[in-house]
């Protein structure tokens, strides 16, 4: 049975509207509700570990040793002239001397590539952990 005109109700036959304000009210709360809780959470962000100050212990301060190969095949650690029978030994000195296990070597562009090889071996052989090569910019070295 289809509901006509006179079947309905009275009340939707008065043609008023419903009165909205009650879900106005409502909704108004919910919004205030929300945005007063999301000023309360806590976003998590990332863990990191910060390591303790302490006062006791100064960090040393790490010294870069520097290896010069010149043309004929020479090698000085620190501007001073090492034999090749003695350079594990005088490596394993400059790293403790400046508290650093890196090194880095710069070779004459004319150094025949068999010193670099030696003293690469003789590094690895002392226990350095990086080695850095160093290329001069320009025609000259």
């Amino acid at each position: 049975m289809a509901l006509t005109r006179r079947n309905l109700p009275a009340s939707f036959l008065s043609g008023e509207q419903p009165n909205l304000t009650p879900l106005i009210d409502c909704v108004f709360l919910l919004l205030v509700f929300f945005m007063v809780t999301t000023v309360f959470l806590h976003t998590k962000g990332l863990d990191v570990d910060l390591p303790a100050p302490t006062d006791t212990t100064e960090r040393q301060e790490r010294k870069d040793i520097n290896v010069t190969i010149n043309s004929v095949g020479r090698v000085q650690i620190g501007g001073e002239d090492v034999s090749a029978d003695r350079l594990v030994v005088r490596l394993q000195r400059a790293m403790r001397d400046a508290n650093n296990d890196n090194i880095t070597i710069q070779a004459h562009k004319d150094c025949a590539q068999k010193h670099v090889v030696f003293v690469v071996d003789a590094a690895k052989g002392a226990g350095v952990a990086g080695i850095a090569f160093v290329k001069e910019e320009g025609g000259t070295s």
